[in-house]
């Protein structure tokens, strides 16, 4: 088999992922056809096009347009048991996804009723695709700090076996880290795990903020911290994981190519790197095609994206019983098809 078919074949472990921005095509193609639709979308293949972005304010836009048309929880529930379907059938057997409940205002869904459909979908798929899905739930920079914690307060009663943490999405240079530090405190004290965006669009300060003022476990993204020469340093001496999204940043503008992309560079000195889909529907990628341009365009060798693979297993929140197991099905799974593999 060639590597992209290997890399499909492996099991998976994905850690930076919005269930928001991995929905299923055909599902959301129905959803705007049974709520009324978009003059601008008659067909698949428009709603492709519609996911085409200028820059990072242009991604952010593209997100509350499709949220529209999320309006009654079973959309949620049935949105998020065909994503994890399709994980399944890549190969991902466990996952921390991101959701964003707040983010549906305008449609009346209630937050509470999104939180609790991802629970029924995530139990769902599990028993039925045996994939484990832990879930986070993103604050989000765009509603504000000022009401933050009475979203935390919120989404605490989920707190459970499937939601485990927060996490600090949305416009990190409009809404800047340390504005939500007491949340993050509170949060942490309540038994959440923690992580934050941070250094995607904004340079290093955002992640010193981030491991300074909201004391994250884990950066979402973080590849703007090759800027600065102390951060790279404090990041490998800690070992504070990143979760970077390579196609993302690249659809967004972050960067201009692959060759400009720093991620070999962070792995080469020593960071704890971990590599993501981040909104896979909407950016037309996978955690296949992740490490495609891993070993494609980075010339990063088979070891070495192993050892990569292996990062995602020790950075998750997964107990560590659980982790052995993973770690033992990876590791199986390269000595049994280790010699498999060509250059085609």
């Amino acid at each position: 088999m060639n590597f992209h078919q290997y890399i499909e074949k492996m099991p998976k472990v994905e850690l930076h992922v919005h269930l928001d921005g991995a929905f299923v095509l055909d599902f959301l193609f129905d959803l705007v056809q049974k709520y009324g639709g978009d003059p601008e979308i008659k067909s698949i293949t428009d709603l492709q096009n519609w996911f085409v972005f200028r820059d990072f304010p242009h991604f952010i836009e593209t997100w509350f347009w499709k949220n529209r048309f999320f309006r009654e929880p079973v959309d949620f529930e049935e949105s998020a048991y065909q994503t994890l379907q399709e994980f399944s059938r890549q190969n991902i057997v466990y996952l921390e996804a991101i959701f964003s409940p707040w983010d549906y205002k305008e449609s009346g869904v209630n937050p509470t009723d999104i939180a609790r459909a991802n629970q029924n979908a995530v139990k769902r798929a599990q028993s039925d695709f045996n994939i484990h899905c832990r879930l986070m739930v993103d604050i989000t920079r765009d509603h504000g700090h000022e009401h933050a914690m009475d979203r935390l307060d919120e989404i605490t009663p989920f707190l459970g076996e499937e939601i485990i943490g927060i996490g600090l999405g949305g416009s990190e240079q409009r809404f800047p880290a340390h504005l939500f530090k007491d949340v993050f405190i509170e949060a942490k004290r309540r038994g959440f795990h923690c992580v934050a965006h941070a250094g995607e669009v904004v340079g290093p300060e955002s992640v010193w903020s981030a491991i300074k003022d909201l004391e994250t476990e884990r950066i979402g993204h973080g590849v703007r911290a090759v800027e600065d020469p102390e951060l790279v340093e404090y990041l490998r001496i800690e070992q504070i994981p990143l979760e970077v999204c390579i196609v993302s940043n690249i659809k967004t503008g972050v960067y201009s190519s692959f060759n400009e992309h720093p991620f070999a560079e962070l792995f080469h000195k020593g960071l704890l790197v971990t590599v993501n889909s981040d909104d896979p529907t909407m950016f037309g990628s996978s955690l296949a095609d992740e490490y495609s341009v891993l070993y494609q365009n980075m010339n990063l060798t088979l070891p070495e994206i192993r050892h990569v693979q292996i990062n995602a297993v020790e950075s998750s929140f997964a107990p560590m019983d659980e982790k052995r197991k993973i770690k033992d099905l990876i590791n199986r799974f390269w000595i049994d098809n280790a010699l498999s593999i060509t250059n085609d």
